[in-house]
């Protein structure tokens, strides 16, 4: 498997927000998002076995985010979603949602974070398949990406655990964007804002 790093640190977005949590990583995504802040990840990195990888997780923290990069596309994942559930470890992926493997639901908690630039039918075909296994969660630049995410939600009928995160690399851009984002939410009457803590706490800084 092509690791780009493996850290530890706190959950900065989404539904596990400021949980403590081993981060592993991955090199190498499917898709390329503008706006996507570890780039870095898109190549390079080092091959690891499963137990490699699980032996760099030391046993102070149960919890492992597997990020990316886009995890579902590491051929051996399954095989180390079940080591690090045989090492009493509560997995968590973070996937763009384009492939969808039935065999691993179950096994882990699955956080869907849909890249609305390159839907297509079969794009929206695959996120039905995760409507009911995963939360989602939406990268939000501007009043045209919130709107764009609402439709797909209502298309896909998903209304619960649905989050809304502002995109930025720096504080001041996250809160302006989140204080617009909190107004449109109350509006909508659904869904939740998640911030992106790790900014506020670390900046734009690999590794913490």
């Amino acid at each position: 498997m092509r690791v780009s790093e493996v850290f530890y640190s706190v959950q900065g977005e989404g539904p596990q927000t400021g949980m403590p949590a081993w981060f592993v990583r991955f090199s190498e995504c499917n898709l390329r998002c503008s706006w996507c802040d570890s780039k870095y990840a898109w190549k390079g990195g080092e091959d690891l076995f499963s137990w490699e990888i699980v032996e760099k997780l030391s046993n102070n923290c149960s919890n492992v985010v597997l990020t990316g990069g886009e995890p579902m596309i590491q051929p051996d994942l399954p095989k180390l979603i079940k080591e690090l559930t045989k090492a009493g470890k509560k997995i968590y992926v973070e996937t763009n949602g384009t492939m969808f493997d039935p065999m691993l639901i179950g096994f882990a908690t699955f956080i869907v974070s849909p890249k609305l630039q390159f839907l297509n039918v079969n794009y929206i075909q695959t996120l039905r398949k995760w409507v009911d296994h995963a939360a989602f969660k939406f990268v939000i630049c501007g009043k045209g990406d919130f709107d764009a995410s609402v439709n797909l939600c209502k298309k896909l009928e998903k209304f619960d655990n649905v989050y809304f995160m502002p995109e930025g690399v720096k504080e001041e851009d996250v809160k302006k964007r989140m204080l617009e984002m909190a107004k449109w939410i109350k509006e909508l009457g659904w869904g939740q804002l998640t911030p992106r803590l790790q900014i506020t706490l670390w900046g734009n800084k690999r590794g913490f």
